[in-house]
């Protein structure tokens, strides 16, 4: 067999760079055209209600200053409901601060003018058509302010709130909107005709005034806090977090009596969401172990390998078998008050069991020697009960961890194993969570990479569901089911867990054979129907037993991955633990493999080459869409591998872009890979796998639900068709906007879109998330000479911040009947050698 170092990743070659042509909006919405024909009664209707919602607040205001409640900052909040799926900055223009996007056409803004008298000429100017005065159309009422109620508060804060108690005390997370009613203006586009240095110009004038718009958010902010610090410490309210700063908002953990929490949430008008802190619990350990010690001889790390952070419960950094990996002047408590970092979770620890299984991702050998892979930073977030105490913030946590670890330090590290997470699902399927958020914006701000836990599924929950008759693994479909945060967050590489056995006896098997979806791992799909878990991993499953009418899980050692321990009491390594906690650092190995190869390419590309090397389990086995849908949302993208991740082979090629590349708004980038001519030839039919997968980031907002509002920019791709040529495909690209002689798509598993005919998976889209990974089978005499990958920038809130991609493309022989590396490695290193890569490509004017 050929050595894979002669196997080594290729560059991608991009070929043009230019404005795309994109398909326009959809037909107008027929509730805003009926009321712009109707303005007297609909304009008469929203007047009514302003004056109602204005006269609700004076009585409001006049009741809590005969109480002697504390001064509140001026501003009226309500809940609105518009046009769906229009840009909710319309509302600016009429006077309000929008202050969060909740349900589809639902937004939560807020008034500094407490009579509304802006808004009600507003609507007179509406009423008497006066020019430019539609907007008023696009609000479709004002809702009661119990409404907002709702939609603000988590589902458990809500239920309670009619009987909550002035004197008992909160521990919430609060989320507060500062972007005011400063728009950020809109990136200018060149004109036909216009000259580069006029347009320059005018684009230089567009990013100052883009500067200064954004930092009144930022001062707008600081002021907010000051007048929050006031009104909390009348209530005797304690900060249990400082104040973290996100995009347009900031949040922090508060603990308060029932009194203050009524009247902050009630009057306070910049809240957009209230939660009650998360209960993160990790999985619990047995108390005894069996197995036997071995003799081995370990080295430390070589000098240039990556360094992984390990947040977790602390580690026992003393360790025999891990002791040389460890940066102990790098070891860090996050507890307050807490300066021990070593993990002191009863029988055999939590943050030493997953860091065992970074360093020895497959097997922990016996004798002989072994050199370590790679270097770890202990964080440790966990209590010796394996929680997270209500003092600890796992928002600052992310802040202060990314910032310390990837900023302020000689020796940066790229990789974070985040083996932690809720006990149960996210249920906030609106916007994302203040702990998931923050991983996205650390992702985008400092270029790292959270490989996080999908979450477990507890014991009390299966056999509730079992006993219910849902056995396994049809309980699976259900939502408490689902992800646990932070495991949506889009940035995040999402890691659920796999059966390692086919364990079975007489009394008990295995819920699930080898490469199943483990009995407790959580599943998708994410929020806004991404696909999550991105990948899986072999963290073990439960046994059950056959029968009885009880119901037992148990961990007998066969379905336990086998994990270093915290020694003594007990020996060194067992199986026996099961959890996504450590399917996790299988893939964190995986990444740091990545990383020891391309040492200088971003993060982005790490995320992209392990979801690239990812595979369902059994792959040559047809699936109807069902079940490929059923498969997607358990397991993801399929079990990656470090071979195919870091390698190839004689029958393999992967291309891609060993940088991170950035796209902005209208921007389209087209790449095109030459095909040799042994696979395109006209009567061959070699079967051919062709993986695509684009990993992007861009910078979030959290008061924004949808991608589209989330990101400052959002990314998707596009491929060449069936037979479809370059020439042809940059037409459509840059001057059509669609297929010119379609002559069919290939088969992909998802599609560029969801619904019938996109893909074969019809649910869901993927372009849905930031890790985007499709794959198609082709018979090699449908590619043409060259096959061409379009990278597309589109409008999100904020086209100054630009979003940064990554991406890879393999082709696969995967009879191994036709080697492809070789002709295609020549051909593109022949192509890049020839041409300019960068050509402007601009559309016809005129």
């Amino acid at each position: 067999m050929a050595n894979p170092n002669n196997f080594m990743h290729l560059p991608l070659p991009l070929k043009h760079r230019g404005k795309p042509k994109l398909r326009g909006r959809g037909s107008p919405n027929q509730q805003t055209a009926q009321n712009e024909a109707n303005r007297t009664s609909h304009g008469a209707h929203i007047k009514q209600r302003a004056g109602e919602l204005s006269r609700f607040w004076s009585e409001r205001r006049d009741e809590r200053m005969q109480m002697g409640l504390p001064d509140i900052q001026h501003g009226i909040p309500f809940l609105l409901e518009i046009e769906p799926d229009s840009d909710v900055d319309f509302l600016r223009g009429l006077g309000f601060e929008i202050i969060c996007e909740v349900d589809s056409g639902f937004i939560v803004v807020a008034s500094k003018d407490a009579d509304l008298s802006a808004f009600i000429e507003k609507i007179d100017k509406f009423i008497a058509n006066a020019p430019k005065s539609g907007s008023p159309a696009k609000i479709y009422t004002m809702c009661a302010d119990e409404d907002r109620l709702h939609r603000i508060l988590s589902g458990k804060l809500y239920a309670g709130w009619a009987n909550l108690n002035d004197d008992d005390l909160f521990c919430v997370d609060v989320g507060v909107s500062c972007s005011g009613t400063t728009p950020l203006p809109n990136q200018p586009t060149q004109n036909t005709n216009e000259t580069d240095e006029n347009y320059n110009s005018r684009y230089n004038e567009w990013q100052q005034k883009f500067n200064e718009a954004y930092q009144k958010w930022d001062d707008l902010a600081s002021e907010r806090q000051e007048r929050i610090i006031e009104f909390v410490t009348v209530y005797g309210g304690e900060f249990l977090s400082g104040f973290i700063e996100e995009t347009d908002s900031f949040s922090f953990r508060l603990n308060i009596s029932g009194k203050g929490l009524r009247d902050f949430v009630l009057n306070y008008p910049y809240i957009f969401e209230v939660s009650e802190i998360p209960d993160v619990q990790m999985e619990s350990s047995p108390t005894e172990s069996s197995a036997e010690d071995s003799t081995i001889e370990i080295f430390a790390p070589e000098d240039d390998a990556p360094i992984v952070c390990v947040i977790d419960s602390g580690i026992q950094e003393a360790h025999k078998y891990i002791a040389q990996a460890i940066i102990t002047s790098d070891s860090l408590s996050l507890i307050p008050n807490v300066a021990d970092v070593a993990d002191n979770v009863p029988g055999g620890g939590h943050g030493t069991r997953v860091t065992g299984a970074i360093l020895y991702p497959n097997e922990i050998i016996r004798s002989g020697t072994y050199r370590l892979p790679l270097f770890i930073r202990n964080v440790k977030v966990l209590d010796s009960s394996n929680s997270m105490p209500a003092d600890v913030n796992p928002s600052q946590i992310v802040e202060t961890v990314a910032k310390r670890f990837s900023e302020d330090t000689e020796r940066p590290s790229k990789i974070y194993n985040h083996s932690i997470c809720e006990r149960v699902s996210f249920t906030n399927l609106k916007y994302m969570s203040f702990w998931a958020s923050q991983i996205d914006l650390q992702s985008y701000e400092k270029d790292v990479l959270f490989v996080q836990a999908a979450g477990n599924i507890t014991h009390e929950i299966i056999s509730a569901f079992i006993k219910a008759g849902q056995p396994y693994p049809d309980y699976l479909g259900n939502e408490l089911t689902r992800l646990a945060s932070p495991a949506q967050s889009l940035q995040a590489i999402t890691v659920g867990s796999v059966s390692i056995s086919d364990y079975e006896t007489d009394d008990m098997v295995t819920m699930g054979t080898s490469g199943q979806i483990a009995s407790f791992s959580r599943v998708g799909p994410g929020i806004w129907d991404t696909i999550k878990p991105d990948v899986v991993e072999y963290g073990g499953t439960y046994a059950i037993n056959k029968a009885g009418v009880d119901v037992r899980l148990t961990t007998p050692p066969e379905v336990c991955p086998e994990l270093i321990r915290r020694s003594p009491p007990g020996i060194a390594f067992d199986r026996d633990n099961v959890g996504t906690s450590f399917a996790v650092p299988k893939v964190t190995n995986i990444a740091a493999e990545i990383e020891r190869i391309l040492p200088n390419s971003p993060a982005l590309l790490y995320r992209a080459l392990i979801a690239q090397s990812a595979r369902w389990m059994e792959p040559t086995k047809e699936r109807t869409s069902q079940e490929c849908e059923n498969m997607l949302r358990k397991v993801g993208f399929g079990v990656p591998d470090v071979e195919r991740a870091t390698h190839n082979n004689e029958y393999r090629v992967t291309l891609l872009t060993p940088s991170a590349i950035e796209i902005g708004v209208n921007e389209a980038h087209v790449y095109s890979i030459q095909i040799p001519d042994e696979l395109s030839v006209v009567g061959e039919d070699f079967d051919i796998l062709v993986e695509v997968t684009l990993s992007y980031t861009a910078k979030p907002r959290r008061t924004r639900r949808h991608i589209r509002g989330y990101l400052s920019t959002w990314v998707d791709w596009i491929a060449s068709k069936n037979n479809e040529n370059s020439e042809i495909f940059t037409r459509r690209i840059f001057d059509e906007g669609r297929a010119i002689d379609d002559s069919g798509n290939f088969k992909w598993m998802l599609g560029e879109s969801r619904g019938p005919g996109r893909g074969l998976i019809s649910n869901f889209s993927r372009k849905q998330g930031t890790l985007q990974k499709d794959w198609c089978i082709v018979k090699s005499n449908q590619l043409t000479d060259e096959f061409c990958i379009g990278v597309r920038g589109h409008k999100g809130w904020g086209s100054l911040f630009k979003a940064k991609y990554t991406l890879a493309v393999s082709f696969e022989a995967i009879n191994q009947d036709i080697p492809i590396y070789e002709p295609v490695r020549i051909l593109n290193e022949i192509e890049i050698e020839n041409r300019e890569i960068n050509v402007e490509i601009e559309r016809p004017k005129g």
